[in-house]
């Protein structure tokens, strides 16, 4: 509330003369209907520049339902919580120009995390428009990952893992146009064989049918034919 300034109460004249009284009551009167007004106002009315002094209204004494009225730059806000808020156009982070620290930019990248200034991960408008993350060592990209032209691409500088951190099952995408898999066996169908059991299996089958074929005769070969009697006997070579 701000300071009730008036005008300081004249004092009662010292007569006995009745109209002099009467005068004093009028101006009495009139004074103190002059400080209800003013009083019914500020504690009933709206609050203006008369009665309201700096520093003097505070956030407990507020209850509002939106800011709507306020247009101005706020300057420095330092807020506990702030829930149901729209905002738009903005630059959003969790430091001010320090690392490690995630951001959300409404120019260039959606959404950043960065370690520092020379390594972080992005996502941001591809070649194509959809979003694609990248991820950036020493300030040059090393990982792209998103759609384009209808499919889906993982394109990386140095080779690329995929397995577990105890390295038994890495599967390694190198720069020599080869994959390098641990064994065969570690590739398992939906029944649950390897692809290692199959080639044994395989391998198996082909063994034991040069075997049974080791035993045959060639293809080429003479037979001893016996000419019934009154015939000359002799041999021809079948093929």
């Amino acid at each position: 509330m701000g300071i009730w300034k008036m005008s300081q109460l004249k004092a009662p004249p010292l007569t006995d003369d009745v109209k002099e009284l009467r005068e004093y009551i009028k101006y009495l009167s009139n004074q103190l209907a002059s400080m209800l007004k003013d009083l019914d106002f500020t504690l009933n009315g709206d609050v203006d520049f008369r009665n309201v002094r700096a520093k003097s209204i505070k956030a407990d004494r507020m209850d509002v339902d939106e800011l709507s009225a306020i247009s101005a730059n706020l300057g420095h806000i330092v807020a506990g919580l702030i829930e149901s808020v729209q905002i738009f156009g903005s630059y959003i982070a969790t430091r001010n120009g320090a690392f490690p620290r995630a951001e959300i930019n409404n120019t260039g990248d959606l959404l950043a995390v960065y370690t520092d200034s020379d390594n972080y991960l992005t996502i941001e408008p591809g070649i194509t428009g959809e979003p694609t993350v990248t991820i950036r060592k020493s300030g040059a990209v090393s990982l792209i990952l998103g759609p384009a032209f209808g499919l889906t691409g993982l394109l990386a500088s140095t080779p690329i893992v995929l397995g577990t951190q105890n390295g038994n099952t890495n599967i390694v995408c190198g720069d020599t146009g080869y994959v390098s898999v641990p064994s065969w066996s570690k590739f398992v169908n939906g029944t649950g064989d390897t692809l290692q059991s199959e080639i044994d299996s395989l391998q198996s089958q082909i063994d034991a049918l040069q075997t049974a074929l080791s035993g045959k005769a060639n293809s080429s070969h003479s037979h001893s034919v016996t000419i019934p009697p009154g015939s000359a006997g002799g041999t021809f070579s079948v093929s």
